[in-house]
């Protein structure tokens, strides 16, 4: 049987590149975060109000992806100080748990939008051709 590694030995050196590394991708990934949220932001939807439901939608997206990535980059430095196999584990049980409930709460947040999204596009298009139909004269071969 193989012995299980100890994590107790890995020297703080080696702990601390592995933190300053997981820092360096944290920024890296703030970085891209915040140049999506500007683009998302930039976006003029005030000629397209159906258009306005899908920023949300993104702006949504956009906001969970950040929490789920701050929660995973959590994860990764509580690792990294962890002394014993049993230690992570527990830690990646624990995570592991709270993602869950976190991704089931995030779903039904985003089902619940993107229904609204859908009926709000769906009364705009309809109201759109209401107004158009309304417009036409009734016999557009006679020109009323």
């Amino acid at each position: 049987m193989q012995n299980t590694p100890n994590f107790a030995e890995l020297p703080d050196s080696i702990r601390n590149i592995m933190k300053s590394s997981i820092e360096q991708a944290r920024k890296a990934f703030d970085t891209f975060v915040a140049s999506s949220e500007k683009m998302i932001q930039s976006v003029d939807t005030s000629s397209m109000p159906a258009a306005d439901g899908l920023k949300q939608l993104n702006e949504k997206i956009t906001a969970f992806t950040r929490q789920n990535a701050e929660s995973n980059f959590n994860l990764a430095m509580q690792l990294t100080d962890a002394r014993h196999l049993s230690e992570i584990v527990e830690l990646q049980n624990a995570h592991l748990r709270n993602q869950m409930e976190t991704f089931s709460r995030q779903l039904e947040e985003l089902r619940e939008l993107t229904m609204k999204t859908v009926k709000e596009g769906t009364k705009t298009a309809s109201t759109t051709l209401q107004n158009a139909a309304s417009s036409m004269p009734s016999n557009p071969f006679m020109g009323n």
